[in-house]
Order: C-alpha cells, then structure tokens, then sequence
C-alpha cells in the first residue's frame, strides 16, 4: 500500500500526550519526557489537532485565519511543525 499524500494524512497526538492551554496565544504540550511549550503559531497549529482534521484542513484553516500572510508561508510552518512532532514521536498519523 501506498504512502497517503502528506496533506490528506490526519494527525493526532500520540499515546500519554496531551495539551494544556495557558493562555490564548501559548499552550503546553505534555509529553511523557516532559513539556514543550507552544507560543504563536504552534499553539494554533497544535489546538487544531484533534484527530479528525486533515493536515491540508489545518493549513487552510490557518491560511483563512492569516489571510495577510503569504500561503505558501503557512503550508510550510505546518509541515515543518509536524514533521518536527512526528519525528520525536509525540505525532503520529491515522491510517
């Protein structure tokens, strides 16, 4: 079987992980080796994680929401920050 193409693949935290809001703008993400803290863009990103949301459907959310910043900008940022969660196993993908 073929890998999904990145942007149908629907993300969620993995097992032992979840998130603490602080504050509107800044997030906690509680791993079991201890805590990232999520300020901006990452704390947006992170909110809309929810298992059900494509990684296509939190770009363009997020591409909706800061419709003065380049779109293409964003797209990265997405991608960059899962590819970062899911490399430390805090990420994983549904199948």
């Amino acid at each position: 079987m073929s890998e999904p193409v990145a942007g149908t693949r629907i993300p969620r935290l993995a097992v032992g992980c979840r998130v603490r809001t602080v504050s509107p703008d800044e997030a906690m993400l509680l791993v079991p080796e201890g805590a990232l803290r999520l300020k901006g863009a990452a704390s947006e990103i992170i909110a809309l994680i929810d298992g059900q949301r494509s990684v296509e459907a939190i770009t363009t959310q997020l591409q909706q929401k800061h419709s003065a910043t380049e779109s293409s900008q964003i797209a990265a940022e997405v991608k960059q920050f899962l590819d970062k969660l899911h490399a430390r196993s805090v990420l994983l993908y549904k199948d």
